[in-house]
């Protein structure tokens, strides 16, 4: 029997957010995977609870004078899908989903499960995360309908046991999220993610970028060879980054023009991950479970990834 998402019961868990773009052109709720929904900012479970409990997991909720942002997430599910999938990890499983989907700007408050009459926030958690890289843009009812497959596809990767390909998964989950707040850590953690899918070896500047060339080459980007573009940046950034000779700077606001190739990068991985994700299981079994000459083997002979479900995704850093 499919659960009723339309009203929020004690247990429920919201994750609310600073910034979450939504057109509302249809009306909330929404299912975005098993045991989430996008749904409205519980606005009155959050004006009758204790103010210093609502500010806290939505920092200034009860000072804003511009209005709060409407959109959230809720898992309204208990049980667990995998082991090391619990009912919060769904949240974020649905987040990262919708960054794969589109890289749109999310800025993430706090949450808290739903609880009586005389404690209606309980379990309030802050996180105060921001994405470091994002583009314009809403969510539609229609890209929520996407993400719900997404979702659907990430569960079923980790019940498989794709290791490389869930690894790269959470490396990037890391980074596009917001829980890594160091420029310098989040593009190694790039890098990482994208070495984690293609295992390069011999001269891995070479070997990497020729194979995520050849991965997306039905792709169209603004800078032409990306191949080229990967295989320097991987020399003047990446090694300087992982061997301490580059520049360090605070925080996640780099010059414009290291931005940019931030962006470039974040959206080589998206594209990367999303190719994976369409993937045949027993391919990414296969490179899951080998290694050595018969891993490099099977990387070598990856064809150009195509499929309906990539035809409407494009490289977004321009």
């Amino acid at each position: 029997m499919q659960a009723d998402i339309t009203r929020s019961k004690p247990g429920d868990i919201f994750l609310l957010f600073h910034e979450l773009p939504y057109d509302f052109s249809q009306d909330l709720p929404i299912s975005v995977g098993p045991g989430v929904c996008a749904d409205m900012t519980p606005q009155v479970l959050l004006s009758s609870a204790e103010k210093g409990l609502s500010d806290y997991v939505l920092p200034g909720y009860s000072i804003s004078e511009t209005g709060i942002n409407n959109c959230c997430l809720r898992c309204y599910s208990i049980f667990k899908l995998t082991e090391s999938l619990s009912t919060e990890n769904l949240l974020f499983l649905a987040l990262l989903s919708m960054r794969l989907h589109n890289p749109f700007a999310i800025q993430i408050a706090g949450q808290f499960r739903v609880g009586t009459d005389d404690n209606l926030i309980s379990d309030p958690k802050l996180y105060e995360l921001s994405a470091p890289w994002a583009i314009s843009g809403f969510y539609k009812p229609s890209d929520l309908m996407a993400v719900e497959k997404i979702v659907e596809r990430l569960i079923e990767a980790d019940k498989q046991g794709f290791r490389r390909l869930v690894n790269a998964l959470l490396l990037f989950s890391h980074v596009t999220l917001g829980q890594v707040a160091s420029y310098q850590l989040a593009t190694l953690g790039l890098f990482t993610s994208l070495e984690a899918l293609f295992v390069p070896n011999r001269t891995k500047a070479n070997t990497i970028s020729e194979r995520i060339a050849s991965f997306l080459s039905n792709f169209e980007f603004p800078i032409g060879n990306i191949g080229e573009w990967i295989k320097i940046e991987y020399i003047n950034l990446r090694h300087k980054l992982a061997h301490g000779i580059h520049d360090a700077t605070f925080g996640m606001k780099p010059r414009s023009e290291k931005h940019h190739k931030f962006g470039m990068l974040h959206e080589i991985c998206r594209l990367s991950l999303l190719g994976f994700l369409s993937l045949d299981d027993a391919v990414v079994k296969n490179i899951s479970e080998v290694n050595g000459k018969e891993l490099q083997r099977t990387l070598e002979s990856l064809s150009p990834v195509t499929g309906s479900t990539l035809n409407n995704y494009k490289f977004m850093a321009r």
